[in-house]
């Protein structure tokens, strides 16, 4: 019995200790106290982040309008900081729980090699989002057309761009599939509005018609650099007939100003008896 009890005893006192760094053991206590000081770097490193993110959106001063280079350029910083404290306090955390950083990071090294066949999607993404930032392609504000997708910019980040559509949809695409970038928001866009007409109605008095009703346009609206012009008959099918409007404006107010000619155009076209 007294050989049993001190087996047990012996196996419980083992049981009470782990390996440390030198090979021998040390106490739970230790233990508890590596991990109190890894909870703590963890914590330390996530307050750094936040205030780092916050002096980098005091630099940028990303709540005014018309900064969309600068957005950009907070969005991209923010996200390379956030790897960079986040590898930082991992390795830290890390070390402090008595792992060799060092040995670990060496073993990464080596299987780098093998991994970094897998994240070729990856470095690609990082690498198209950098020289997209650079080039000047997009910034955030942008209205754009991507892969078939078409929102306004919300946030580039060096591995993905997020895009929000008209109808609220949020897209979210990979920047190594960003191949053609369609901006619909630098320097001026033409406001288009087609108008169609049966085939048995006056082109050419409908055409002098809407001229007119532009120009009273022009001068009833302040927000118009140019008056609306017809440009002419761009299409025709067994239906009807084809009539373009355009008008040069600023890139914020083509939408409006589209509107605007279209309900002018509607109103003369039914003063003059000429509707579809």
């Amino acid at each position: 019995m007294d050989e049993v009890i001190t087996t047990a005893t012996q196996s419980f006192d083992d049981a009470t200790h782990v390996f440390g760094d030198n090979g021998l053991s040390i106490s739970w206590q230790a233990m508890l106290t590596r991990v109190a000081v890894a909870v703590l770097i963890v914590a330390a490193g996530l307050v750094v982040l936040f205030l780092l993110r916050k002096l980098l959106k005091r630099i940028f001063k990303t709540g005014q309008e018309g900064d969309g280079q600068q957005k950009t350029l907070y969005t991209l910083l923010s996200s390379l900081l956030s790897f960079a404290v986040y590898f930082a306090m991992g390795c830290m955390a890390l070390s402090a729980l008595g792992v060799n950083v060092e040995s670990l990071l060496a073993v990464a090294g080596v299987g780098g090699l093998a991994i970094g066949f897998g994240c070729q999607t990856l470095v690609k993404d990082f690498v198209s989002g950098l020289f997209l930032w650079l080039e000047g392609h997009l910034k955030v504000g942008d209205v754009v057309t991507v892969g078939g997708l078409t929102g306004t910019v919300e946030k580039m980040a060096l591995r993905t761009t997020s895009l929000r559509a008209t109808n609220g949809n949020l897209y979210t695409v990979p920047n190594g599939d960003i191949r053609t970038v369609v901006n619909m928001t630098r320097d001026f866009r033409y406001a288009l509005v087609d108008v169609t007409l049966s085939h048995n109605q006056d082109y050419r008095t409908a055409m002098d018609a809407l001229q007119k009703a532009m120009v009273l346009l022009d001068e009833q609206e302040e927000d118009l650099e140019e008056a609306p012009r017809v440009v002419g008959i761009i299409g025709n099918d067994r239906f009807c007939v084809t009539i373009r409007i355009e008008c040069k404006c600023d890139v914020e107010k083509c939408w409006d100003v589209e509107r605007k000619i279209r309900l002018a155009a509607l109103e003369c076209l039914k003063k003059e008896g000429l509707l579809l």
